[in-house]
């Protein structure tokens, strides 16, 4: 194989992901290798693989679920660590020997170090109210600590220390903003405020930071675009554009992600302009996507706009959500390019 062909040596990315319950954390997770998969021909291909046994075999079983079983994964209960490695390509811009400008895709190869964690661990309640609770988490490589005789659960302090240590090293964070659940519950911020509190303190502790905002690149996901109220505020609002080949699917470019965002924190009812607001005010470093795990329902290889919702419900509670057709996840491994593509000049 020539020089030239074969990948750079891995870079080590440690990607944090935040968000409340239900936002959509595991699920992002497990949409990431299809996503790899179903990437347009002409835009450079990927390969997603676990580095380890927990990581391959989350794949295995998500990416079963999600396209023969056509179920979601079960949120995450217990604070799971997984390791990933991403293969593919990248345009570059050279110039020949005689100034001729040349458009080549250079091989490129990164690593991604997720900490998952249940949704819950991103409030505090139980710190507010003087409570000491215990939570079960795995050990490294292993099962359950409640599967272990000798082995004390971690209470909610130690997990959540854990993981404010976790996003202090991290690089980048992948934050999902899920404007469904906002809508409904109004609880972004809640969910939000107490680790940005946190790990602002912890940061602006340490003797080396000097700047007045923190280091971390952050990529702001709004998740849940394939549901029809998100889908047709974009709309209405002239966001959207159309893939120009099959399925020809609808997406908010990333131009006008940041404003879609702003526009959906600013419900009177919602605290959410807080997190929005936070998130400039606390990081230099952002960038915005409109993002869908599973995409749109698609029958034909065409998009259709009344019959577009890939969810149905056949039955009660989280078994009875299925999934309607093949999934098209949207702006999913983008995220995790452009935190790749950012975050590389950056490190020293």
């Amino acid at each position: 194989m020539p020089q030239n062909s074969r990948p750079a040596p891995p870079t080590q990315l440690r990607i944090g992901l935040w968000g409340p319950p239900g936002s959509g954390k595991t699920t992002y997770l497990a949409a990431l290798n299809v996503a790899t998969t179903r990437r347009p021909d002409g835009v450079g291909s990927w390969i997603m693989s676990g580095l380890d046994d927990v990581s391959t075999s989350f794949l295995d079983r998500s990416t079963h679920q999600l396209t023969t079983q056509r179920t979601f994964p079960v949120a995450t209960q217990q604070e799971t660590n997984m390791l990933f490695r991403f293969t593919g390509e990248r345009e570059v811009v050279r110039r020949s020997k005689i100034g001729r400008r040349l458009v080549e895709m250079e091989p490129i190869a990164f690593e991604l170090d997720v900490l998952d964690v249940p949704g819950a661990m991103y409030d505090n309640p139980s710190r507010e109210q003087g409570q000491e609770q215990h939570v079960n988490v795995p050990g490294p490589g292993g099962p359950p600590v409640a599967d272990r005789q000798h082995a004390p659960p971690l209470s909610l302090m130690e997990q959540e220390n854990r993981l404010i240590d976790h996003l202090q090293m991290c690089h980048g964070i992948v934050y999902l903003f899920d404007p469904e659940r906002d809508s409904l519950e109004q609880d972004a911020f809640r969910y939000f405020h107490p680790v940005l509190n946190r790990l602002t303190e912890r940061m602006m502790s340490q003797s080396h930071i000097s700047r007045a905002k923190l280091p971390h690149h952050v990529a702001v996901c709004v998740t849940k675009f394939d549901q029809p109220n998100i889908h047709r505020h974009a709309q209405v609002k002239g966001y959207t554009v159309s893939d120009e080949q099959p399925p020809f699917l609808p997406r908010v470019p990333n131009e006008g992600a940041a404003d879609f965002f702003k526009l959906l924190c600013s419900d009177p009812q919602s605290n959410s302009d807080l997190v929005e607001k936070g998130l400039r005010q606390h990081f230099n470093t952002l960038n915005y996507f409109i993002t869908s795990s599973i995409g749109f329902y698609v029958p034909g290889n065409r998009f259709r706009l009344h019959d577009s919702m890939n969810v149905e419900r056949v039955g009660p509670g989280h078994e009875g959500v299925r999934i309607k057709g093949r999934i098209y996840p949207i702006n999913v491994l983008e995220p995790l390019l452009w935190l790749y593509e950012s975050i590389l000049p950056a490190r020293p």
